[in-house]
């Protein structure tokens, strides 16, 4: 299962329990990014490539790391999110592991962990499951909140 859910960050609340990490409050940018990932979320199930990058800063700037490969640019990214989820005919699908984790780095940036869980068929035929955490890094530009950098990690290296 070759999927990417590129996502938000997401890092275990309780290890960092009292710290910003554990924020019990909303905060602005909070408000603003979780209906966008709640889009993105959407769209991974449906295997939306353009509606899930939507919330992707569309640029050459755009950094997502994965499996020990870095992509550099959206269309890069576009094109690879394509391939993984095979031109939207993906059987892939996704649900959350726990509650995303935002961490406020200043007024317009924010980090994002998002523990998820991928299931769907390997390349063998054997239905997988796989565990894994995306975390991404928000900025807020003229166009609004958007992702400037992801990070995929797999618990299990998907098959």
């Amino acid at each position: 299962m070759k999927k990417m859910f590129v996502a938000a960050a997401v890092i275990s609340v309780g290890l960092f329990a009292g710290s910003a990490w554990a924020q019990s409050g909303s905060s602005e940018a909070e408000q603003a990014i979780r209906p966008q990932m709640a889009k993105m979320f959407q769209a991974a199930n449906a295997h939306d490539t353009d509606a899930f990058m939507s919330a992707m800063v569309h640029s050459p700037k755009l950094v997502f790391a994965i499996n020990g490969e870095v992509i550099l640019g959206w269309d890069a990214l576009h094109a690879q999110q394509v391939k993984w989820w095979n031109n939207g005919k993906s059987e892939a699908k996704y649900v959350q592991n726990g509650a995303p984790a935002f961490m406020s780095l200043g007024p317009d940036v924010e980090i994002v962990t998002w523990p998820l869980v991928g299931s769907g068929t390997a390349h063998s035929g054997k239905a997988t499951i796989s565990h894994f955490v995306v975390t991404y890094i928000w900025q807020r530009l003229p166009q609004g909140w958007r992702i400037v950098y992801g990070h995929e990690s797999w618990k299990k290296p998907p098959g």
